[in-house]
Order: C-alpha cells, then sequence, then structure tokens
C-alpha cells in the first residue's frame, strides 16, 4: 500500500500500538485463571532472541499469535524465529486464520490454529493440550495430524465485548505506543463498535455483523485508561464511529458528566458528520477525526459503492476544522477503472480540503472484499492464498489491478501526491505553529524524510 520508503518510515515509528485482539484474550484468559504474558515485539523492537529469551522466562505451555493478512509471511518469519528457539506449541488465531487455514498450516512453526472467535475456542483447546487429549473435539480449530491438515466443525459466535473484560493493559508496554499524529503521551487504541453495516466495495471488513457497545460500557473503559493507566489520547478503531450519532452524543455526555479528561479520536464516513455532533464531541475531549474520502471523482467512487458526492466530504471537513478538531483524510489511487485524470483531480480535491493530515495508499485488494473476491473469480487466482503458502512475489502484482497504471507507475503517484501535499510551503508553516513538543516535530520530521 506505500512505497518502500514511506512503508519503512510508516512501519518503524510512524505507527505503533497496541494489539487488540491480544489483550482482549489475555484479559479473558486471566478471568478463566490462567496465566498470561504478552510481549510486544514491535513495540519493543526486540529480536527474535530477545522474544525467546522473555518467552522461557516465563515457559508457558504454548505462545499464541493474531495474523493479518496483509503482513502474515512477515508474522511467519517472528513466529518461526521463536519456535526455532524455544519449542514451545503455537497457537495461531485472527482474521486471516479464518480466511486462509488450510494455506496456513502448511507452515510447520503453527501447530495449531483458532477459525472464527477464540473467546471459547481457545480455552477449550487449551484444557485439552493440558490434559494430553485428542483435540479433534475442540469446534472451530485447524491442526495436523500425522501430517495430515485436520479441521473440525466451526463454532458459533455467543459473545460480545459486553461479556468479557476490557483489555488487559496491564501487559502492554503502554509508554511505547505512538502515531506520528500524536501531541499527548502515553496512547493507546479502543474499539465502541465492531464491523460495519456499510458494503464499500474495497473494503476488507466484513460487513454482515455490526456489534456497537453501548455507551456506558465504552466510557467505563476510558475511565479505566485515564484513572488507571494515566493515558492521555485514545483512538477509536471503529470503522464509523458515528453511525449511531445518539451513541455518540451520549459517550461524549457521560465523559463529560463524569469529569473524564482525555482526547480522543475517530474514525467515520464524512456523510456520517454531524456539526452539533461534532461539537458536543470536541467538548468531550474530541481532538481528531479520520474521514473516509477515498477519491476526487465521482465515478470512481460510484463504483466503490460509496454514494456520497463531493460537497458532502467538503462539509464534513469544513465543519470538523471551524470546530477546532484535527482532520486527517484517507485517500486510495489505483482504484478500478482510475486513470490520470482521477488521481489529479483526488490530489485536486486534497489541497482544496486542506486537512491537517492526509494518507494515501495504493489500492491493494485484500479478502474478503467484493473486489477482491470479483478478482478471484475473473482472474482463477487467490493471490493472498498464493501468498500465504510462501509466495511473497505475486502480491506486487495486486497494486492498482484495474487501472490503467502498473505498479511502478502507482508507486511515482504516490510520491507525486504527497509531495504536492505535504511540501507546500503554506502547509509546512502552519504544522510548525501547531507544534506541541519536540517529540511530535521529530515523527513529523521523520515522516517529511521519507517522502524525499
Amino acid at each position: 500500500m506505500y512505497t518502500e520508503k514511506v512503508w519503512r518510515q510508516y512501519t518503524r515509528s510512524a505507527q505503533v500500538l497496541p494489539n487488540l485482539p491480544s489483550a482482549y484474550l489475555a484479559a479473558w484468559l486471566e478471568k478463566l485463571g490462567y496465566e498470561v504474558k504478552i510481549i510486544d515485539a514491535f513495540a519493543e523492537r526486540l529480536r527474535p532472541e530477545e522474544t525467546a529469551r522473555r518467552a522461557r522466562e516465563f515457559d508457558p505451555a504454548v505462545i499464541g499469535y493474531n495474523l493479518i493478512t496483509e503482513n502474515f509471511l512477515d508474522t511467519l518469519a517472528a513466529i518461526e524465529g521463536v519456535k526455532r528457539l524455544t519449542g514451545i506449541p503455537v497457537i495461531a488465531g485472527g482474521l486471516h486464520m479464518s480466511l486462509y487455514p488450510a494455506e496456513t498450516m502448511t507452515h510447520e512453526a503453527i501447530d495449531y490454529g483458532v477459525t472464527g472467535e477464540g473467546w471459547q475456542t481457545l480455552p477449550d483447546l487449551l484444557e485439552r493440550l493440558a490434559a494430553g487429549a485428542d483435540p479433534a473435539s475442540v469446534r472451530g480449530i485447524c491442526y495436523r495430524e500425522g501430517g495430515e491438515y485436520r479441521v473440525t466443525e466451526p463454532r458459533p459466535d455467543t459473545l460480545t465485548l459486553e461479556d468479557v473484560p476490557f483489555p488487559a493493559r496491564h501487559l502492554l508496554p503502554n509508554d511505547r505506543y505512538t502515531t506520528v499524529m500524536s501531541r499527548q503521551w502515553p496512547i493507546t487504541v479502543m474499539v465502541s463498535a465492531l464491523g460495519c453495516p456499510f458494503r464499500c466495495a474495497y473494503c476488507d471488513v466484513p460487513g454482515d455483523r455490526y456489534q456497537a457497545r453501548p455507551a456506558e460500557h465504552v466510557v467505563a473503559e476510558m475511565e479505566e485508561c485515564v484513572r488507571k493507566f494515566g493515558i492521555r489520547e485514545i483512538w477509536f478503531q471503529d470503522e464509523s464511529f458515528t453511525i449511531d450519532k445518539n451513541r455518540s452524543a451520549e459517550i461524549s455526555e457521560l465523559l463529560l458528566s463524569r469529569g473524564v479528561e482525555v482526547k480522543w479520536s475517530i474514525r467515520t464516513r464524512p456523510d456520517l458528520v454531524d456539526r452539533k455532533n461534532l461539537r458536543l464531541m470536541k467538548r468531550a475531549g474530541l481532538m481528531k477525526v479520520h474521514l473516509g474520502v477515498e477519491s476526487g471523482s465521482p465515478e470512481v467512487l460510484e463504483r466503490l459503492n460509496r454514494k456520497m458526492d463531493l460537497e458532502t466530504i467538503r462539509r464534513a471537513v469544513r465543519w470538523s476544522r471551524e470546530e477546532g478538531i484535527t482532520t486527517l483524510g484517507f485517500f486510495m489511487i489505483g482504484l478500478p477503472g482510475e486513470t490520470a485524470e482521477d488521481v489529479r483531480r483526488t490530489i485536486k480535491l486534497a489541497l482544496e480540503l486542506d486537512c491537517d493530515y492526509i494518507q494515501v495508499n495504493k489500492f491493494v485488494p485484500c479478502p474478503p472484499s467484493p473486489l477482491y473476491r470479483e478478482l478471484v473469480e475473473r482472474t482463477g487466482i487467490d493471490y493472498w492464498a498464493e501468498y500465504t503458502k510462501g509466495n511473497a512475489d505475486i502480491i506486487g502484482e495486486l497494486a492498482g489491478r484495474g487501472s490503467e497504471f502498473t505498479p511502478s507507475e502507482l508507486d511515482e503517484w504516490q510520491q507525486i501526491f504527497f509531495r504536492s501535499y505535504y511540501y507546500r510551503p503554506s502547509y509546512i508553516w502552519r504544522r510548525l505553529r501547531q507544534l506541541g513538543s519536540f517529540r511530535e516535530f521529530k515523527n513529523l520530521a521523520l515522516s517529511a524524510a521519507s517522502l524525499r
């Protein structure tokens, strides 16, 4: 999704955030009586040798990993390194395991896979392993037996985020987390809702299940973050925080009535922005809104099933800025049917909107999005399945698939987009005037250098 230089900087320091699925499962296992340790090797920049040393000191029965499709092979390399040094059995889960269980299990460093949600499956599997029993009766797993791949009957989802404890932040290196846009530390991430009811053609978030937590439950976790862990900034990772404006208003009112002082950020769609709601959220600590703009071409937006006009986008950014809320615009280039003229229109819109920050991704179709399913049906090739089996180079063919650009041409357009935006003298001067600390300056300077 990024050119190599931008990718290196982005993954090194521009966004280092806790892994919520791991923290949730750790809290759940602790509630059930297990002793758990989280080693965030990425945040602490640990080599496999140091990770393995810490794991051996803890002496666990198993090591668990959360798998993400887009960086699976990088994660696998870390898994293989730690497994080689410790020999400790590995259980892996996450959406990637559910999408590609058979392909993932071709890698011998992974002993068991949890498909679907792990709330009940993981404890069930741990009990069977501790007893030395056959895992075949555990629903929702895959494994190898005699060198052969085995998969058990799926387990239905029954628990919600209201049924489990808040993430185990006491096990996380909270002082290590940061983003290029952060102004206060420590920071953390939260989700107030899972899934998304909209069905944008490029989106890899399953749209068949939307689960929103009650305002009271959300605020209780925010209050714990502040009072117990000294958190000063919270990034909500919901796909669209303001789907239910009554709920977002209730969250804000509860924060104000309880005197919970914390800065927070949200992601949402421009057509879900309401000025009155923005004003109330700002009073309650909202400092930044991330808006999915994607394209400046109405025709491209239509093909993406993004049913909103450009004026709606302009209005959402304008209202946010007028309320004193920092804005970030998400953009993509290389979308299906996109031309150079479409990209120029997108750059023009970005400059007109003049958000405080932008993020420009090269379009890379990912499962289980509709556009990726169409690609697999059309070509007969499941690119991410082949990648999972070890063919890392095949993903290079996906950037900008369906547009008029080659992958290298798309790299050039991404650099042009970033430079056109961030190297404007007016933008640089504005950012310098708004700096709040040397740490913020350093983060911004490193990001700017990666665009050269």
